[in-house]
């Protein structure tokens, strides 16, 4: 099982950990302090449930739920963890299957997570619908196998994917690739690349206390880390 919690208190986030893995030791937790982290988090990690405090800096929670509700993988259970009663109304919206109040009991995580494991997600969970991509340059329409392609930067209003052999420049726009390639083991780890994550060699300290990362047949470039995917990577690498 594999949840989220999101809280910008570190305090709060490790207080829930703990009482969640005391009820199951197998759950695996990932974090996020923000709406834009928790939102980075969905759009690239397949979950179970979401533990969401309501009031963020950037943000209210209702947006990540919302977020949670709206996607086409399908839904998955939402518990409200806060200090805030008045929001209680709000979470019915969106079909929350609790609502704990801080400071967290136990009692109240675990009625939680028996409920949320009472529920199932709503569809199926997309898995990658091809392995093969196409890329249409100004000449001409390539075809590539989606284990070519290293990595993918923004040039101007167009992209360029770049592979082992050679690079393409289309007029396909980065967002678009990285709809097209979500659920193929892709990720945006920064506004301007998309990597193919088999691809990844290793991670070296960048600038200001960052991560850089270097890919399979491209030593020579290093390839900068969004703050916000840096503990995105940690997670799915373990470094």
């Amino acid at each position: 099982m594999k949840l989220l919690i999101v809280d910008d208190e570190r305090i709060a986030r490790s207080e829930l950990k703990f009482l969640i893995k005391e009820l199951n030791q197998s759950v695996q937790i990932l974090e996020a302090d923000s709406v834009e982290s928790a939102l980075s988090i969905l759009r690239e990690i397949d979950l179970d449930g979401a533990f969401i405090d309501m009031q963020l800096p950037d943000g209210m929670g209702m947006e990540i739920a919302q977020a949670i509700m709206s996607r086409p993988s399908g839904a998955f259970p939402i518990v409200f963890a806060t200090a805030f009663e008045r929001y209680a109304l709000d979470a019915f919206s969106v079909e929350a299957v609790d609502y704990v109040m801080k400071p967290f009991r136990s009692e109240d995580i675990a009625r939680a997570m028996q409920r949320m494991c009472r529920i199932k997600p709503k569809n199926e969970l997309l898995s990658c619908p091809t392995d093969k991509i196409s890329v249409n340059t100004h000449e001409k329409v390539v075809v590539l196998n989606l284990q070519e392609i290293a990595y993918v930067t923004a040039y101007e209003r167009h992209s360029v994917v770049h592979t082992l052999k050679a690079e393409y420049t289309t007029h396909l726009s980065l967002d678009r690739l990285e709809e097209r390639l979500m659920n193929c083991g892709f990720m945006r780890v920064q506004r301007s690349y998309i990597v193919n994550l088999n691809m990844v060699h290793e991670f070296i300290p960048w600038f200001n206390n960052g991560y850089g990362m270097k890919l399979i047949g491209f030593n020579q470039k290093v390839i900068p880390i969004s703050r916000n995917k840096v503990g995105l990577l940690k997670e799915i690498f373990d470094f």
